[in-house]
């Protein structure tokens, strides 16, 4: 899947890069979307909040993310 750029920015900076640097565009496209929310939600400060969002979102919108 392709992600937003914005995404793809997040998640390069979580792994030390550059926001622009696409040298591991192929490793972070191959990430569960777990891993991708988990370093999205790290990067802006959610540390440890993946599992506690994806539970808000199933008990506010009923859906669950997996």
């Amino acid at each position: 899947m392709q992600y937003p750029e914005s995404i793809m920015a997040d998640v390069r900076q979580n792994l030390s890069l550059e926001p622009d640097d696409t040298s591991k565009d192929t490793e972070i496209e191959a990430m569960t979307h777990n891993q991708i929310l988990d370093k999205v939600a790290t990067w802006n400060g959610l540390i440890g909040y993946g599992t506690t969002i994806r539970s808000w979102v199933k008990a506010i919108y009923g859906i669950e993310l997996n």
